[in-house]
C-alpha cells in the first residue's frame, strides 16, 4: 500500500493560489496535472518509483502531499523544491508591483492579476519540446499536439480513477518514429528540432546546470539558440519558464503583441523597438511584465 507525506510550504507575501490555479486551469486539453475541487495533482517520477504529487492551500501554507510506495525525506524536499520552483514562490515581487502601480497605463494589472506569480516549466527538456510543438500554431492545436505525443511516448499510470501521464523521456523522443510522429500532427520540420533536442539531451550535452554556467542572459541565449529549432522567441521563452530569468521578452509573440497593442495601440505587429520602449520602464522585471500581459488576454 502506497504511503501519503505531508509537508508545508508558507505562503508568501504577494502569492495567490486561487490565480496560480487559475491560470492552470485555462480550458485547454493539459495532459500532465489536473486540477480540480482547489487541487492540483500531478505524476512525478522518482529513481525508485513513481508517486503523485498534490498541492492545495490549507490556512496560510500551501499543503504537499506525496503518494508513493516508500516515501523518504529526499522525497519531500525534492517535491518542495519542486512546488517552489513551479509557482515561483522564493523570489519577492514587492519591487514589480511597486513598478506597476506607478505606471499610468498597466497599473490596474496589480488589482486584476494580485499574486499571480510566473509559473513556470521546471524541467528544461519539457519547456523547450513545449516551445517548439507551440512554434506558428495557437494554443488550443498546440494541447491538443502535446497531449497525442504525452500519451504515445510518455509514461502512463493510474491513480484511483485518474489517468496520469509524464512528459517523455530525450531518450525516448530520439528514437521516435517519423512516421509517427507525422500521424500525430507534427510537421517535418518541428519533428527534425524535437528529434535534434531530444539527442542533445539524451548525450547530456544541454541541461540546466550547463546554461547556469554562464554569467550573462546573452551568454545563455547564444548557447539555447546554438541548437537547430531554438530562435529568439524560443529561447527567452524558455530561460524565463524553466531558468528563472526576469529580463526576457517573447519578440515576436502573436499572444504578447496583442496584449502590448491593445494597451498602447502598437498596430498588430510592434516592431523590437517599440517593445523594448515599453518594457524599459520594468528593468529586470521584463519576463513578469510579459507573464502578465499573456494574462489580460484570457
Amino acid at each position: 500500500m502506497d504511503q501519503i507525506v505531508s509537508t508545508t510550504i508558507p505562503i508568501p507575501d504577494k502569492f495567490s493560489f486561487k490565480e496560480t490555479l487559475a491560470f492552470l486551469d485555462r480550458g485547454f486539453d493539459e495532459c500532465l496535472y489536473f486540477v480540480s475541487e482547489g487541487i492540483v495533482s500531478k505524476l512525478l517520477t522518482f529513481p525508485d518509483g513513481d508517486g503523485i504529487l498534490r498541492v492545495f492551500q490549507k490556512e496560510n501554507v500551501l499543503q504537499i502531499e506525496l503518494q508513493k510506495e516508500q516515501v523518504s525525506d529526499g522525497d519531500m524536499e525534492g517535491v518542495k523544491a519542486l512546488v517552489s520552483d513551479w509557482f515561483d514562490l522564493n523570489r519577492n515581487i514587492t519591487p514589480f508591483y511597486n513598478l506597476l502601480t506607478k505606471h499610468p497605463i498597466l497599473s490596474h494589472f496589480v488589482k486584476d492579476f494580485y499574486g499571480s506569480r510566473l509559473v513556470g516549466i521546471p524541467d528544461l527538456y519539457e519547456a523547450i519540446c513545449w516551445a517548439i510543438i507551440g512554434q506558428q500554431i495557437n494554443l488550443a492545436f498546440a494541447y491538443k499536439v502535446k497531449r497525442s505525443l504525452v500519451e504515445e511516448y510518455g509514461e502512463r499510470k493510474v491513480f484511483g480513477d485518474r489517468v496520469y501521464y509524464t512528459f517523455p523521456t530525450p531518450e525516448r523522443l530520439a528514437q521516435a518514429s517519423r512516421k509517427k510522429l507525422r500521424a500525430l500532427k507534427f510537421s517535418r520540420q518541428k519533428i527534425d528540432y524535437l528529434i535534434i533536442i531530444s539527442r542533445i539531451f539524451a548525450n547530456g550535452e544541454m541541461s540546466k546546470a550547463i546554461l547556469r554556467a554562464f554569467d550573462s542572459k546573452k551568454g545563455k541565449l547564444t548557447k539555447l539558440m546554438e541548437i537547430k529549432g531554438i530562435g529568439i522567441w524560443t529561447a527567452n521563452y524558455v530561460l524565463m519558464k524553466s531558468m528563472g530569468e526576469m529580463s526576457c521578452i517573447t519578440y515576436g509573440d502573436a499572444g504578447l503583441n496583442k496584449a502590448v497593442n491593445r494597451f498602447f495601440d502598437t498596430g498588430s505587429k510592434p516592431d523590437n523597438g517599440k517593445i523594448d520602449d515599453i518594457f524599459k520602464n520594468f528593468a529586470g522585471w521584463e519576463s513578469y511584465l510579459n507573464f502578465y500581459l499573456w494574462r489580460s488576454l484570457e
